[in-house]
């Protein structure tokens, strides 16, 4: 089965290719601009013909746009955002999944999209090349779906999934509602054997490990917009949980009594109100503010069982996250936008852990803390059109916050940071676009980095550290992007990093044991090359095809805390790459699609005393949806059906690696089980 998929992907590594030919023999220009310089209009009649369900389906076949989610895990709004916009505003929550936001909004409702680059109409970017603008009709007084389904695993696990969104408006007033449950079957699950060898090959352990984890997400949310004192309101809110459960078994080869047992357990639920409010002063100068507050709480439990011997791992986390933030942009001609924003933000983790042997308690570094960020940010930005073809971005944001930590690792530490960038694109000819940029970049501590942490499953601890710094970078990149027939499109980006302050893991000494933690290891740098392909295959004979492709080549370099060579940073991966194939049979009133993915996935972890590598098979996902009358749709998906394989191999030392001998090596093969879902979907309205 392995070597058929890898048949479909090098099949359509082809036709890519082949498309890539003929498409730069032929190229005929895509929809020209639309209104401003820089923004590219796709009404939404250029998707009819594929019958698009919702606005993300719309997006999907979008030339030169790939959607990036909101990072939801970033402190703070400024840096969090994704790179799509709705009727031209960012989501009120970073929290939410954009692609179910767009899911929710029926294709019938939209209006067009729109591809914002350069900073156009003074648009913030927000450090992306490209932004999506879905323009909706809003004409529709009510409109709601319903969907159920269930998802299944091919081991027997199986799980209902539904979703349902109701949404009206009254004049300028609306109110949005929406719910859903959605199972997971994580790619963690999965059997296969484990055995440990010394190094010139002689095994010495011998297990089959045994894991399932699943995963349930629930959230209801609600949106309220309505005019206010000559702009627009929003109000939001929302309540999600997440459930996780694992079960795991390890079972000896050679010794029948020999068996572990773990569960582990993780409950999280959080609650978010957010308000936003924009206003234009005239036809130049637009206003707009946005206050949110978020807290959650998560309590985990981890406990294993292997004869008489018992652990424990108990974790309880409170978080919070106060945001406000206002924006003002002023258009002070046709080719001179200025923008200014200052944004404020509160953030807190109060974080409790207790590991325990045989009932007996061990001591762990930021096993109790609560950590504190105070954070102010403000920018300043310029677009300018010097001509026709030509935009200039040029902004600078500079950054203060104050980190305090309490518990048993007290610590306080202030850190401010400019970060400057400026950006050009210019407008070759109808078919290319050329794009460069240079920025500072300013990571963002993980606050669980500086709490403890383990796997009872891997026997892994992991110790807090307090006097982390983020890393900071200077970044360079160049993009071209060439359309050719009338909406396809190749883009090339290249992306080198200067790092300073890598984040990986250092060694920690104590005096009753040895750890490694989260650390600061000096410098590094990172290259990085990725195509993206976006092209339907009508004129190669495959009428209602689309073919969308990205890969993306890494490579990164550092100095070993620990040995002192040149490496990789750590848990990177060297090439990441998907393949999607879509068409839309109008004849039969269905789409179907297969898209391969995790091609040549890999990635390297390094410790104080071993070394983990990783590797994983191509996994796949085949789906078929058929449109039953004006209304319903009935949605089939397949995923990685006969399984698929990963593969983990772990160096261990008996000491540091660099004064430690290779002590044995522990190999893990595991097949993780294939999944199957099944939807109906119902529209009203519209």
């Amino acid at each position: 089965m392995r070597s058929n998929i890898q048949t479909q992907a090098l099949l359509m590594s082809g036709v890519a290719a082949a498309v890539l030919l003929f498409g730069a023999a032929s190229a005929s220009g895509q929809t020209a601009p639309d209104g401003a310089t820089g923004v590219t209009a796709y009404p939404a009649s250029v998707f009819a013909t594929s019958a698009p369900a919702s606005a993300r389906e719309m997006l999907d076949r979008t030339p030169g746009f790939s959607l990036v989610e909101p990072d939801a895990d970033v402190r703070g709004y400024s840096g969090a955002q994704g790179n799509v916009l709705i009727d031209g505003v960012r989501p009120a929550s970073k929290r939410e999944d954009v692609s179910d936001l767009l899911r929710r909004i029926s294709a019938g409702t939209v209006e067009r999209i729109e591809l914002i680059r350069g900073g156009a109409g003074g648009v913030d970017m927000a450090g992306y090349a490209v932004l999506a603008n879905v323009v909706r009709k809003h004409v529709v007084d009510a409109e709601g779906l319903v969907e159920v389904g269930a998802l299944s695993s091919t081991d027997g696990w199986v799980s209902p999934s539904g979703q349902a969104q109701y949404a009206r408006r009254w004049g300028a007033r609306s109110l949005e509602l929406s719910a859903k449950l959605e199972p997971d079957f994580d790619d963690d699950s999965g059997d296969g054997p484990v055995w440990t060898e010394t190094p010139d090959g002689t095994v010495v352990e011998r297990f089959n490990e045994d894991t399932r984890k699943v995963q349930h997400a629930a959230e209801v949310a609600a949106n309220w917009a309505q005019p206010l004192a000559g702009g627009r309101f929003n109000a939001t809110a929302a309540v999600r949980g997440d459930q996780a459960r694992a079960d795991t078994v390890i079972q000896s080869l050679d010794d029948a009594d020999d068996r572990e047992d773990v569960a582990a357990r993780e409950d999280f639920v959080e609650g978010e109100l957010g308000a936003r409010y924009q206003r234009a002063f005239g036809a130049t100068t637009t206003l707009e503010a946005l206050a949110s507050q978020r807290l959650g709480r998560l309590t985990a439990d981890e406990t294993s069982q292997q004869g008489h011997d018992s652990e424990s791992f108990n974790e309880a986390t409170r978080t919070g996250e106060s945001i406000a933030r206002i924006d003002l942009t002023h258009r002070r001609s046709d080719k001179l936008s200025l923008s200014a924003g200052l944004e404020g933000a509160f953030n807190f983790l109060e974080s409790e852990a207790r590991l325990q042997e045989n009932g007996a308690p061990v001591f762990l570094p930021g096993s109790d803390v609560r950590i504190e960020e105070r954070r102010i940010e403000g920018s300043l930005g310029a677009t300018w059109t010097p001509i026709e073809a030509v935009i200039v971005e040029a902004g600078l944001r500079i950054e203060g916050s104050t980190i305090t930590q309490t518990g048993d690792s007290p610590l306080e530490r202030d850190f401010t940071y400019a970060k400057p960038r400026l950006a050009l694109t210019w407008d070759m000819d109808e078919q290319n676009q050329l794009r460069l940029a240079v920025s500072r970049e300013v990571g963002q501590l993980d606050f669980g980095e500086f709490v403890a942490s383990a796997s009872l499953s891997t026997g892994v601890v992991a110790v807090g550290n307090a006097a982390l710094e983020p890393d900071k970078s200077w970044r360079f990149s160049a993009a071209w992007e060439r359309s050719f027939w009338d909406d396809a499109s190749l883009t090339l980006t290249w992306t080198h990093d200067e790092i300073s302050d890598v984040v990986d893991r250092v060694l920690i000494v104590t005096d009753d044991d040895v750890f490694d933690a989260p650390g600061n290891i000096g410098d590094g740098r990172r290259d990085t090359l990725a195509v993206d392909l976006n092209t339907p295959l009508d004129r190669l004979g495959i009428k209602g095809g689309q073919l969308r492709a990205t890969m993306l080549w890494r490579t990164s370099r550092v100095t070993d805390p620990v040995t002192g060579e040149e490496r990789g940073i750590s848990e990177e991966k060297p090439v990441e790459g998907e393949v999607a194939f879509t068409q839309a049979l109008s004849h039969w009133r269905m789409n179907w699609g297969l898209t391969v993915e995790h091609i040549s996935e890999r990635k390297t972890r390094y410790r104080f005393d071993d070394v983990r590598r990783r590797s994983e098979s191509l996994g796949w996902t085949v789906f078929a949806e058929r449109r039953l009358g004006d209304r319903w749709r009935l949605r089939a998906e397949a995923t990685d059906l006969f399984g698929r394989d990963f593969h983990e191999t772990r160096d261990k030392y008996d000491g540091p690696r660099s004064t430690g001998a290779l002590e044995e090596i522990e190999r893990r093969e595991r097949r993780s089980p294939g999944y199957v879902s099944l939807t109906l979907r119902r529209s009203m309205g519209g």
